[in-house]
């Protein structure tokens, strides 16, 4: 792992609750957590989840500080597991799962022109059309 911040267990526990905690230290020891990518100072990863469904994980590092995001439908105060199960991996550091370095998504975009970003947001949209939202949003489109 590059130029990532250590995160202490107590910022990790200030952020969840502690069945959250718990539950996620498990998901750890368990070996849930199954890829990890790094883009500069965010972090992607799979967890497996309880019904033996993969969530996607998203921790974004400010300083000493993190934020997080999960596919899952927790929703009851706090991170959830599968993003304790995260840190809890990327703190310990043993390699059981190594961790792919990849160039931030920043970087990626620069490389691309007006109609190559007109392309991307096309695929991806048709992908999750729930985008088109976004992008409505972003562009202030209104409904009619």
């Amino acid at each position: 792992m590059t130029n990532l911040p250590c995160i202490a267990d107590a910022a990790i526990r200030a952020k969840v609750t502690e069945k959250s905690y718990d539950r996620g230290l498990e998901y750890h020891d368990w070996g849930m957590v199954e890829r990890i990518t790094q883009r500069g100072s965010q972090l992607f990863a799979e967890v497996q989840g309880s019904e033996w469904e993969a969530y996607r994980v998203g921790v974004t590092f400010l300083g000493s500080d993190f934020t997080a995001s999960c596919t899952c439908p927790y929703d009851w105060g706090g991170y959830c597991k599968h993003v304790v199960a995260t840190l809890l991996t990327v703190v310990d550091d043993s390699g059981s799962v190594p961790i792919d370095t990849k160039p931030p998504i920043a970087d990626l975009l620069d490389g691309l022109d007006a109609n190559g970003l007109r392309a991307l947001v096309h695929r991806l949209v048709e992908a999750a059309p729930g985008l088109a939202e976004v992008v409505d949003e972003f562009c202030g489109g209104e409904s009619t």
